[in-house]
């Protein structure tokens, strides 16, 4: 309220009238279009409700549509996706504008320069959605008062959220900062053939059917079929520049991890790790990793994986794996690009006698904080609503997450939502790009209950799609796993600590595997001296405090 410098005296009663009117105005919420907020956020979660059932100083209904009882803009941020280009201008904006009165401006990052720019500027929109956010920048942020504790709103708004988080303590605990509250919500998505499977293994059955080879049960008859691709290059369907196989190498999409799984070495995470029985392991350094280390040896050796499996970013590997005609013989994808000419393969039997398992995601949910309320938000109530929404109402759940309606998904004569197309067919997605979700770039909510009840999933029976290929291929041998993103329960020292152990051993990992893969070490020569020296780069002390977040958040 701005001062008031008062240069004539006036009647006590005028003043009297005077100072209790401002004092009157200056308790409602501020109208749409101004900047100064009705309350601060950041230190209380909650604007106070109204008598006449409203809350945000009079501008939310806390029941049914529209959300507000006018018009109103927020800002958010989401992180680029290849796969879905146009979140900022996405029709489903303007559907969520109609029913909820609620105009929700985007912005798309388009790098981690921006995410780390806006952290250290304390430069927030209203809402962020799934941007990357790291643990430093989560704590800096909440010890900053900038984020709007999240418990609190769900408890009073969103009954589908507060009751999911405490039924399901694995999620919640791994959602919570190093301050023990909440303040992101994160995208979940349990139907078994998303969250228990990672990637599929995906073998150009097409080709093997001119070759007259059957799909590989082994990882000798692996090797001999790409050699077969690659020697009948030109030929057939095979384009003359084919590529047998190809990965991410090390990235915890499309990597070469599967490998690892076929000669018995199991690793779900990105860094090597596995949990058994409650124990965080690290595989990098186990003896075992040397056999399968040597088997990529041979294929890289045979000229049937490229160079480029050390370079590519995801963008070029997205692109070679979805290209039409294909030009990949086999790769690891959760989707696969060419249902009609490529098939889902299992794991490969090394003959080690270890049990081939595919690999299982390394969390529970997607991003934790695929939704962040922060202190410059006018309007938390109404941002509880929506999100509230998202988890609780069908349609715009599925609208938001999935895109239109009768685009991309659509209601059966039941009521039950299914699907019409997405990720498995890029040309759909290409061609309707201004009619997507939001999908794992924005919170949802699908549990048990939503694939129990309200969606009838149709592909369960489309041959090569990822829920046939679960159940017809990997629903016996993914590999049992319960690790877990842990750096929110973590102190800042703690995970500071955890990503300088991180960068330093990654980066060392990754030049000798590359060079083992390569032939430019030898590995069995090179080996003891490359497990000390992953010591002495604080293997011991990473595993540690992944074994310290890990014990916080599965208690």
């Amino acid at each position: 309220m701005k001062k008031i410098r008062i240069y004539s005296m006036f009647k006590f009663g005028l003043i009297t009238i005077l100072v209790l009117s401002m004092l009157a105005a200056c308790s409602k919420a501020e109208t749409p279009g101004t900047n100064t907020p009705a309350q601060n956020p950041g230190t209380s979660s909650t604007a106070p409700e109204q008598t006449d059932g409203t809350a945000d100083g009079g501008m939310t209904n806390l029941e049914g549509y529209p959300i507000t009882k006018e018009p109103i803009t927020m800002k958010a941020v989401v992180s680029y996706s290849a796969l879905r280009p146009e979140m900022d201008t996405t029709e489903v904006w303007k559907y969520i504008a109609e029913k909820t009165n609620i105009n929700v401006e985007v912005e798309v990052l388009k790098d981690s320069e921006k995410v780390d720019l806006m952290f250290a500027s304390n430069d927030y929109p209203d809402i962020l959605f799934a941007v990357g956010i790291n643990a430093n920048q989560m704590t800096s942020a909440v010890e900053g008062d900038q984020f709007v504790e999240m418990k609190p709103l769900i408890e009073q708004y969103a009954p589908t959220w507060n009751r999911f988080m405490e039924e399901n303590k694995l999620v919640y605990n791994g959602s919570l900062a190093s301050n023990g509250k909440l303040y992101g919500l994160p995208f979940i998505d349990f139907a078994p053939f998303v969250r228990n499977l990672r990637d599929q293994w995906i073998m150009m059955d097409s080709w093997l059917n001119e070759l007259q080879i059957p799909i590989p049960k082994t990882t000798e008859e692996f090797k001999n079929a790409l050699i077969a691709i690659k020697e009948n290059a030109g030929k057939g369907s095979i384009p003359s520049d084919v590529i047998p196989y190809y990965f991410m190498f090390d990235r915890y999409v499309g990597g070469q991890f599967d490998i690892y799984g076929s000669f018995g070495v199991y690793i779900t995470h990105g860094d090597y790790l596995y949990v058994d029985n409650g124990v965080v392991k690290d595989q990098s350094t186990n003896p075992a990793i040397k056999e399968p280390l040597k088997y990529l040896r041979e294929l890289y050796s045979a000229g049937v994986i490229p160079p480029e499996v050390f370079t590519d970013d995801f963008n070029t590997y997205a692109a070679k794996i979805s290209s039409l005609p294909p030009v990949v013989g086999s790769y690891h994808s959760y989707e696969n690009r060419q249902p009609e000419l490529g098939t889902s393969m299992g794991p490969l039997d090394s003959g080690n006698g270890q049990k081939p398992l595919i690999r299982s995601q390394a969390y529970v949910a997607g991003p934790a904080n695929a939704a962040i309320i922060t202190k410059n938000n006018k309007y938390p109530v109404a941002t509880a609503r929506l999100l509230e929404a998202i988890a609780s109402d069908i349609e715009l759940g599925m609208t938001i997450s999935r895109g239109i309606q009768g685009v991309t998904w659509d209601f059966d004569s039941e009521g039950k939502a299914y699907q019409l197309f997405w990720e498995e067919s890029p040309d759909k997605m290409t061609e309707h790009s201004g009619q997507l979700g939001l999908h794992n770039s924005i919170v949802a909510l699908r549990d048990q209950d939503f694939y129990e009840n309200k969606w009838k999933e149709l592909t369960y029976d489309v041959k090569n799609n990822r829920a046939w290929a679960y159940e017809n291929v990997y629903k016996d041998v993914v590999m049992p796993n319960d690790m877990v993103l842990v750096e929110g329960a973590l102190d800042a020292d703690d995970v500071s600590m955890m990503k300088q152990y991180q960068a330093d051993l990654t980066n060392y990992r990754k030049a000798m595997f590359a060079d083992f893969i390569t032939g430019k070490q030898d590995i069995d020569a090179q080996w003891d001296a490359y497990v000390k020296q992953m010591n002495n780069l604080g293997l011991e002390k990473f595993v540690g405090l992944k074994q310290k977040g890990y014990d916080v958040i599965a208690k």
